[in-house]
């Protein structure tokens, strides 16, 4: 049933469209989209701008998906409405049901992988990139508290296994194109987890899903 439950995220997450879609997607991008205004003079005159903004929204719109639509974080105000964190925790390795759950997680976060390296040069390193992917992972998990749902240490080494499939992945694609990527430019060394990790503090603190029901 687990299994299913996932399976059915992961297609939902592509299909569905309603005003707490949007809603949540904009918490999630408004605080990079804010902070990439502050900084629009650092790639006003660069090459390639244009280009690196459409790359931008579409790992933000990746992060919101695979943060929001799947794994479903909890907010501040999940907490405020159940008064207490969540006490199911589960820190025993492999003991999860289902062999479809750590795949689905796999796949779930190796986009994340591939398009930290081919958006911003200084992921081409990939204990950089695995360990922003156990980050996010984490920041989910840890979310998870306060929305009464399991935080798993199988869903943070699966998801961190992903990441780093998808880096491989990125590295085979390279091999196969190598100016792939060559057009990336640079904001900032803390842009992508700006994108990433505002993103999340921005469901958590922003998205109140009863505001609308």
């Amino acid at each position: 049933m687990e299994d299913q439950s996932m399976i059915f995220n992961l297609l939902s997450a592509y299909m569905s469209f309603d005003i707490f879609s949007v809603y949540s997607f904009i918490c999630f991008i408004l605080p990079g989209s804010v902070w990439l205004f502050l900084n629009r003079q650092k790639i006003a005159h660069k090459r390639y701008r244009q280009r690196h903004i459409i790359w931008i929204y579409i790992y933000m719109l990746y992060c919101y998906l695979a943060v929001k639509k799947v794994a479903g974080i909890g907010t501040i105000w999940d907490l405020i409405s159940h008064g207490k964190l969540d006490s199911t925790i589960n820190l025993i390795p492999f003991s999860s049901e289902g062999f479809a759950t750590y795949i689905l997680n796999i796949i779930m976060f190796m986009p994340l992988g591939f398009l930290l390296p081919l958006i911003w040069r200084r992921y081409r390193e990939m204990g950089r990139t695995v360990l922003t992917g156990f980050c996010m992972s984490l920041s989910i998990e840890l979310s998870q508290l306060f929305c009464l749902r399991v935080t798993d240490i199988d869903d943070l080494t699966m998801n961190t296994l992903g990441t780093a499939v998808g880096f491989g992945c990125w590295i085979a694609f390279r091999c196969l194109f190598p100016k792939a990527g060559s057009k990336a430019i640079k904001v900032s060394s803390a842009e992508p987890l700006v994108y990433l990790f505002g993103g999340i503090l921005g469901i958590i603190l922003l998205y109140n899903w009863r505001i609308f029901g």
